[in-house]
């Protein structure tokens, strides 16, 4: 099915999302090589995003975007089954001055990374894709929900860990067989 989740949810029908910036979780997936997908530094990426986990950073920060759950990334085909999902991001949402990241300005910096405000109006401000992947990535591992969801699974490895240790267990201790002779008469 062709789900779209808008939020916020009062302009689920009055917002054209059709030119909005589109983020795939497997941009931001520190397991994924470039080749895959990956848009960012080793350093800055964070493992296993899921869509709802971007999604709770951008309305965190107050930011209109909308969820496609169903929609996977072309170049990789493993998430379209395991980590399905994208989030377009309105782009024109004040998204520098909500992630403060138009206040990072270093005059002797070489950087591009770094958003000049000396002489811009609010309106000039402008991030790349690049950076805003960043952004949600730094902010993704203090995500309640992500936490819990990452605690979870350890759990459930573990777990599955522990039944294929106690069936080796069993493989490896069997009773000996009863050797059958001929029976005396």
């Amino acid at each position: 099915p062709n789900t779209t989740h808008v939020w916020p949810m009062t302009q689920t029908f009055s917002l054209d999302y059709k030119r909005f910036t589109t983020i795939y979780p497997t941009y931001l997936d520190s397991k994924k090589s470039t080749k895959q997908g990956r848009r960012i530094a080793i350093a800055d990426a964070v493992e296993q995003p899921f869509v709802t986990d971007i999604s709770e950073v951008l309305q965190k920060f107050n930011i209109r975007h909308v969820i496609q759950p169903f929609k996977g990334y072309p170049r990789d085909i493993e998430s379209r089954w395991y980590n399905p999902g994208r989030v377009l991001v309105d782009m024109d949402d004040g998204v520098p001055l909500k992630l403060g990241l138009a206040l990072k300005f270093d005059e002797n910096s070489d950087s591009d990374d770094e958003i000049p405000i000396l002489d811009m109006e609010e309106d000039d401000l402008k991030v790349t894709k690049k950076q805003l992947c960043r952004e949600i990535a730094k902010r993704l591992p203090g995500i309640a929900s992500r936490i819990q969801r990452l605690a979870e699974d350890a759990r459930k490895k573990e777990e599955e860990d522990e039944k294929a240790k106690e069936a080796q267990r069993k493989k490896s201790v069997r009773p000996p067989k009863r050797r059958q002779g001929k029976k005396k008469k």
